[in-house]
């Protein structure tokens, strides 16, 4: 056989080997699954619900209480999400889950042409959720929600010439909690991703060893990062305040976008923990953790200081501050995990869910 075969044969055996000798808990699979997911999971689902019993009422009696309960029920639709969306992978990536309730970044502004298209034509198949759950992605989910219940024209869900709006409005909601609650039994005990994720073997087709499931946490803590920085963030804050978007921000119009945001940072510090990679580290690497927690702390703070609304904060120099900070915080963290902590518990990280991988 010739040398050049020998040495790719060589370098193939070795790659499980080396996944396998990943320092990392036996039960990390567990401890993500029981300490981060279901109760994130838990509280989207629940917020959902509550979102959903929300436009019901709001349909059934329109008034403006009713539409701001319709509203504080979206906010915690939202806030809920951002834990959830640091699991970019599994049952949330199945079918479009993640497009189909978070849609983003939407560089080109699909949501609102689509949107304000069906609420031009008063296209009753959007009305209800399973004609609804046919159409693009982009008319479904927390973005099209928000137009909804904040873009130009909601006022009229308080009164009585916004039955159509209600309508759809009310068939987004329906199939987020749909969705929520299919994703929430997709990680219960007993289901079969569960099953995978916390009991890694060689026979297992999504997860041979804990160091794969590992690696799965890993670049979905990474990934979340640049999602926050480089969709969610960047783009709205330009170069200058002279070039500053705030509308390229996702959910500027409810003003939501720093809590979004600060939501995710701090789910990836809990996902983090809960991974207890910490654990498995010597005394001298420890620290790389704190490291990161750290950073996610800093920028966590930085965005929830942000007191000017989302349309004007990328603009005004004080608040612009307070996001470059954060971007900067979010940008050491992802650099730490990617290479200084996957290195230090002996893992080969490659792409990410945002390189198409």
């Amino acid at each position: 056989m010739p040398r050049w075969m020998l040495a790719v044969l060589a370098l193939i055996c070795a790659l499980p080997a080396h996944a396998q000798q990943a320092q990392v808990a036996a039960d990390i699979g567990r401890r993500v699954a029981e300490l981060y997911a279901a109760p994130a999971l838990s509280a989207f689902s629940g917020a959902t619900r509550r979102l959903d019993e929300a436009m019901r009422t709001l349909c059934d009696a329109p008034a403006p209480p009713a539409l701001e309960e319709a509203r504080a029920a979206f906010a915690g639709s939202v806030r809920a999400w951002g834990p959830v969306s640091i699991l970019r992978f599994g049952p949330l990536v199945e079918e479009n889950r993640f497009e189909h309730i978070f849609f983003w970044p939407d560089v080109r502004g699909v949501t609102l042409r689509q949107v304000q298209g069906v609420l031009g034509k008063k296209d009753e198949s959007a009305a209800m959720p399973e004609g609804l759950a046919e159409k693009s992605v982009a008319l479904q989910g927390l973005p099209a929600m928000e137009f909804v219940l904040f873009g130009s024209g909601a006022e009229s869900l308080a009164e009585g010439d916004g039955a159509f709006r209600c309508r759809y409005g009310a068939a987004i909601a329906a199939n987020l909690a749909e969705r929520a609650a299919v994703v929430e039994r997709a990680w219960r005990p007993g289901a079969p991703f569960h099953a995978a994720l916390t009991r890694p073997a060689a026979d297992n087709a999504l997860y041979r060893t804990p160091g794969e499931v590992a690696g799965e946490v890993v670049k979905a803590l990474s990934t979340a990062l640049q999602f926050v920085r480089d969709t969610e963030l960047l783009p709205a804050l330009g170069d200058s305040a002279q070039e500053a978007q705030g509308r390229r921000a996702p959910l500027w119009r409810s003003n939501l976008t720093f809590a979004l945001a600060g939501a995710q940072v701090e789910g990836v510090a809990g996902l983090l923990r809960a991974a207890d990679f910490a654990g498995s580290l010597d005394a001298a690497r420890r620290p790389l953790v704190d490291s990161v927690l750290f950073d996610l702390d800093h920028a966590s703070q930085a965005l929830r200081a942000v007191e000017a609304p989302a349309e004007a904060a990328f603009a005004k120099e004080g608040e612009r501050a307070r996001i470059a900070y954060a971007a900067v915080a979010l940008d050491g963290a992802r650099h730490s995990i990617g290479e200084q902590l996957s290195a230090a518990i002996g893992l080969t990280m490659g792409f990410n869910a945002l390189d198409g991988d």
